[in-house]
């Protein structure tokens, strides 16, 4: 599973979910029943499945079976692992000769000696192993007198079961993609990527034999579809290794850093028959991830001693994100198209080793909800930063300029600039101005310095340069005969008559106080105007 950065450092890390591989063996005849009584061993788990009664084997309607799990086991500790191995028995179950007459299978789950599951399952619903009900106690059911003897030891509750583990990386979200698209599980290309993931050596095994294949296939189908049905809508799983940063003796914590936003999902699959993205990225935040590892000091020196290796300290720390993506944004991904998906950090479980089993500590919720709103407000902080600067020195640059400019440019200046940058306008001419409004037969801009010859918004006529009328909108104020103004609009001319009025639709103007705005040259005036237009 690659960790992706746009326009920072980026690493890669591909990753694929564990498999539970059964070696299945032959049941032994009955001369050989005394010898062992192993019906299956996983190599992968280091898990054995033995028959519960060896004298009767595969010879009864109902397969006794003992799955024993010891303190040399790997990744078998949960009730979704348990059922996840025993539903690997099916291949066995369906195509043994010698379990024909079985129709049923109770499967104990033994950890350390102690049965702390009981599995079932039929032929009639193809080998698909579910928790059975616990025995009903028949002593409980039937009211007895209070004795003084010492009651027995009441029976240790047994927890609750974890919820369903969530694939890691890439399977989690095909896993969601069928949850939201059941016609997937019918692609050959989503099936052989499901059977190449988590049943590898069948599928490799089966490699040119179409019937071999068809069954890894059906299996990789059926536990894709149980995979989907009990994920929880939207959320995905991530495992990483990040770096441990050093000790912060002010939060008692170590740092450990996710050195980037952006997380891309990849497969090795081909899934453009199924239409589906062989990478998907997800946007996580705004920037770097810092998560605490909280440990106090005199731990946190044992701790880095105890990762220390010739002088080394180990600081990769295996750490599995859990993030949750909106149905909306969910629904994006059902195409080959390329998208950053923005998600949600939900938990962060941080470990001592490898194979994810010693918890160091796990950032939840509510912590990341904080983490989330600093990162938004050192955003904002930096944006309001960016733009002051850039305001600072567009007024630098705008001062320059005024100090620069000729008059035309000056008078100009006070009604031709905008917000989005500062540029050097002049005056237009008239005979300019009319000139293109004629050749192109429709307004043209313009900015010229005009004496009025009336008052009023509508068809305010002109001394200067004459031959032109003003209107004026609402949202400036109305003009008074005589008085010198710089003016900026549109310009039209009449395309009939004998040297015919031009008409100007004013958007912004500038009242001068002085014949032909000799006021409006003064460059310190023209800055403190221009500033105060910069500020609002």
């Amino acid at each position: 599973m690659p960790l992706t950065m746009h326009s920072a450092p980026m690493w890669r890390r591909f990753a694929f979910a564990s498999v539970a591989s059964i070696a299945l063996l032959p049941v032994v005849s009955t001369l050989a029943i005394a010898q062992t009584a192993t019906f299956a061993h996983s190599k992968h788990h280091n898990v054995e499945i033995n028959f519960a009664d060896p004298t009767t084997a595969c010879a009864a309607s109902t397969l006794r079976l003992t799955m024993q799990i010891t303190p040399q086991s790997q990744e078998i500790d949960t009730l979704e692992q348990q059922l996840h191995l025993a539903n690997a028995l099916g291949s066995k179950l369906s195509t043994d000769s010698s379990c024909n007459n079985v129709q049923s299978v109770d499967l104990a789950v033994m950890q350390n000696g102690t049965q702390t599951h009981s599995l079932h399952a039929t032929r009639s619903d193809n080998w698909k192993f579910v928790e059975a009900a616990p025995a009903t106690n028949a002593a409980q059911e039937v009211p007895t007198q209070e004795s003084t003897t010492t009651p027995s030891a009441a029976p240790i509750p047994q927890p609750e079961a974890p919820p369903p583990a969530i694939p890691d990386g890439y399977m989690g979200l095909l896993a969601l993609l069928v949850q939201k698209n059941p016609a997937l599980l019918g692609n050959e290309a989503v099936q052989t990527c499901w059977a190449r993931h988590f049943f590898e050596q069948d599928y490799i095994n089966a490699r040119g034999n179409d019937f071999r294949q068809h069954e890894v296939a059906n299996k990789a189908k059926l536990d894709l579809e149980r995979v989907s049905h009990q994920s929880a809508s939207g959320q995905l799983r991530a495992d990483l290794t990040l770096n441990l940063g050093q000790y912060d003796f002010n939060t008692s914590s170590f740092p450990v850093v996710l050195d980037g936003s952006v997380l891309s999902l990849s497969s090795n699959c081909d899934l453009s028959a199924a239409q589906l993205p062989n990478q998907v990225s997800f946007k996580l935040g705004e920037d770097n991830f810092s998560f605490p590892l909280s440990m106090p000091s005199a731990q946190a020196e044992q701790f880095l001693k105890q990762r220390t290796r010739y002088g080394y300290i180990n600081r990769d720390m295996p750490v599995t994100l859990f993030f949750s993506v909106a149905e909306p944004e969910l629904a994006k991904l059902n195409t080959p198209d390329f998208h950053i998906v923005p998600v949600e950090l939900t938990s962060v479980k941080i470990y001592n080793d490898n194979a994810r089993k010693e918890l160091l500590g796990t950032i939840g919720a509510e912590t990341l909800s904080g983490m989330r709103k600093a990162q938004a407000d050192a955003q904002a902080a930096h944006l309001a930063k960016e733009a002051a600067q850039k305001h600072a020195e567009n007024l630098r640059m705008m001062s320059e300029r005024v100090q620069s400019a000729n008059r035309s440019e000056k008078l100009a200046m006070w009604v031709g600039q905008d917000h989005n940058g500062y540029g050097l306008p002049s005056l237009d001419t008239m005979r300019s101005v009319r000139t293109s409004a004629s050749l192109r037969n429709q307004p043209v801009p313009a900015i010229l310095l005009v004496q009025t010859d009336s008052s009023g918004r509508k068809q305010v006529e002109t001394k200067w340069p004459g031959k032109l009328t003003l209107t004026v909108p609402q949202d400036q104020p109305a003009l008074s005969s005589g008085t010198w103004y710089i003016v900026q609009g549109q310009v039209s001319v009449p395309s009939k008559g004998d040297f015919p009025d031009a008409t100007m639709a004013v958007q912004t103007l500038h009242a001068c106080t002085q014949d032909q705005c000799k006021d409006a040259e003064d460059p310190q005036a023209l800055a403190t105007a221009l500033q105060a237009q910069t500020t609002h």
